[in-house]
């Protein structure tokens, strides 16, 4: 499963590079990847991870977390 995490004021490069690799780390994720320039994470997770799981790993690294959804398409 696709999910987008919208974050408040992702501010650089840096941030969202970090921000993605401690998402990986966490049971369930397989991938993940910052957009720094949208205030987007995007990754992809197994059945077991909860929205609650990657609000509380993002939240961990300083930034607000605005809205975890589903990814539909191919694009945000």
């Amino acid at each position: 499963m696709k999910k987008i995490i919208r974050v408040e004021d992702l501010c650089c490069k840096r941030c969202a590079v970090r921000t993605a690799n401690k998402l990986e780390l966490l049971d369930g994720v397989f991938s993940a990847k910052g957009d720094y320039r949208k205030n987007v994470l995007l990754v992809s997770v197994g059945a077991s991870v909860t929205d609650e799981m990657l609000r509380d790993a993002v939240e961990k690294e300083g930034f607000v977390v605005l809205s975890v959804e589903e990814r539909k398409g191919l694009f945000y």
